[in-house]
This record gives C-alpha cells, sequence and structure tokens, in this order.
C-alpha cells in the first residue's frame, strides 16, 4: 500500500495516466472516423486539469473548435472518448460538465463565458467557476481568445467566487475542536481550498491551474502566512485522502471522501485541525474583504 501511494503522489501521475488514456482514444477515433471537420482543441476541467485527480475522481472536459462542426463528428468524438474514460475507471460527471454537451466553436465560448462572468445568477457562477481550471490536452486551436473573459477581474465575479469560497463550513466546533466521528474531507477542506486558491489566484493575476501553484501565487494578497498555512493544509488533506482511498479499495469497501479524525495518530490529528484552522482563517478575511454577507 505504502508503494501505491508513493505512485500516486509521484508528479501527478493519476492525472498523467487520465491524459495518455484520452490521447490514445482521441487518436484511435480519428484514426477510424477519418479528418475532423474542422480544428479542435479537447481541454481538461477540473481537478483533472489541475493534475489532481484522486481515486474517484469523475470526468471534466470540453471540446472548443475552430469554427462549428456540422454532422454528427463532434458527438460521435465525445461519446467515445466519455466512453472509454468510463471503462477506464473515470465516472460520469453527475453535473454534465463533458464534451458531449459542452462542444462549441471559440467565437461561441468567448460569448458563453462573457454571458456567465457577466451574469447574476447562480448558476452562471458555477459555470465560470468550472472553466477556471482548464488545461489544454491538444492544441489543434488557440483557447486563449474565448478564457480571456475569465481573466477579467469581474467584480460580480469575484463576489461569486467569494461566496463559494464561504459556503463550505469547516467542521470545527468551540475552540477549534474536531468533532466525533467522520469528516467529509472535501466538503469541509479540499473544496473550499480550491475555490479560496481560484479566487485570490484570479485577484492576484496568477496563471497557475493547480491550487497549490495558485496559493504560492496568491501570497501577495493572501499574505505569505496565511498562503502557507494554506497550501501545507491542503497537502495533507489530499494525502489524507489519497491514503484513506486506498484503504478502502484495499478492504474492498466503497470509496469515499469522509475519514474519522480519532483513528489518525496525534500528529496528524493536530495537523489536520490547524488546516481547518487555516481555511477558516481565509473564509474570514475573504467575508471582510469581498463582503460575503451582503
Amino acid at each position: 500500500m505504502t508503494e501505491l501511494v508513493e505512485v500516486a503522489r509521484a508528479g501527478g501521475s493519476l492525472a498523467a495516466a487520465a491524459d495518455a488514456r484520452t490521447r490514445l482514444l482521441i487518436d484511435g477515433f480519428l484514426h477510424q472516423a477519418g479528418p475532423p471537420p474542422a480544428r479542435f482543441a479537447w481541454v481538461l476541467l477540473g481537478s483533472h486539469a489541475r493534475g489532481e485527480l484522486h481515486c474517484a475522481s469523475d470526468q471534466d472536459h470540453a471540446l472548443f473548435w475552430e469554427k462549428a462542426p456540422t454532422g454528427s463528428y463532434a458527438a460521435d468524438l465525445a461519446a467515445t472518448v466519455i466512453d472509454g474514460l468510463e471503462q477506464f475507471g473515470m465516472r460520469r460527471c453527475d453535473g454534465g460538465y463533458m464534451a458531449d454537451k459542452w462542444s462549441y466553436s471559440v467565437a461561441d465560448w468567448a460569448d458563453i463565458l462573457r454571458e456567465r462572468v457577466n451574469a447574476p445568477t447562480p448558476d452562471a457562477i458555477v459555470d465560470a467557476d468550472v472553466f477556471l481550471d482548464i488545461r489544454p490536452l491538444t492544441a489543434g486551436v488557440d483557447v486563449a481568445p474565448a478564457l480571456a473573459e475569465l481573466a477579467s477581474e469581474s467584480p460580480r465575479l469575484l463576489h461569486g467566487l467569494a461566496i463559494a469560497a464561504n459556503s463550505f463550513p469547516t467542521p470545527l466546533h468551540a475552540f477549534g475542536r474536531l468533532p466525533k466521528g467522520e469528516v467529509d474531507l472535501k466538503k469541509t477542506g479540499l473544496a473550499p481550498t480550491v475555490l479560496l486558491a481560484r479566487l485570490y489566484g484570479l485577484r492576484a493575476h496568477s496563471t497557475a491551474v493547480s491550487t497549490d501553484q495558485r496559493l504560492a501565487e496568491a501570497a501577495p494578497v493572501l499574505g505569505e502566512e496565511l498562503s502557507d498555512r494554506l497550501r501545507s493544509g491542503y497537502a495533507l488533506l489530499t494525502d489524507l485522502r489519497l491514503r484513506n482511498q486506498l484503504r478502502q479499495i484495499e478492504q474492498r469497501e466503497y470509496v469515499t471522501d469522509r475519514l474519522d479524525p480519532d483513528e489518525l495518530p496525534d500528529d496528524e490529528h493536530e495537523a489536520l485541525r490547524e488546516a481547518f484552522r487555516a481555511i477558516r482563517s481565509a473564509q474570514n478575511v475573504t467575508s471582510v474583504t469581498f463582503r460575503t454577507d451582503l
């Protein structure tokens, strides 16, 4: 099991394996179906784009076309890759962020993202939030023009991201104590940290995609101390989830993000408390900075 942990830690190997599988599926489809009707870029979203896959990650991807394709080529390409990744062990995205739905020309993408950034609705903010985590896997077209709106620092977008980051309360009780029983590492720790990294990375004009690098580059905005605390906490939360999921797989249990802190050694138990304290501190700063209570 130790060896599995080391393999999964090394250089985002889970994401690298998923990258290779996706490229293989795309190449196989092109070989069978022939040349595409227009140049395209297959882009990765979410944890796959960030290089932060885990044992229960789902699929997140989209298609950017040089011009809108006609016929069924785009749908057939998306279906082939989605089915192949599902057989590879990556389940379909519950939120529908996959290339069978999100497949447009670069020009149409620019319009869609502009509307999402400027729209006041929570659903629009969720979409914009998702597309802040993006990494082209194939380079058939330049996606940068379509993504320009996401770097615009729209006050509405920043406020929406701040509200989202503060919508995940930490599990700490009074005096910073951890609760008895299991905690959900994703909902109470990993998700809010990813959201905080997106928010402050955007404010710091960071072009990074990974959570750790965004937090590092956001230090001038967040402060060095809080940036370092969040980075250390995220590394711990990621490590704990991975080890727990590998244990669940080894024991043929259902793979979840839940873990009982009381089962941890004393030093990791205290480090977990500190990780949640750092998140709470950042959320307090966010509440004041972006006035999320209004």
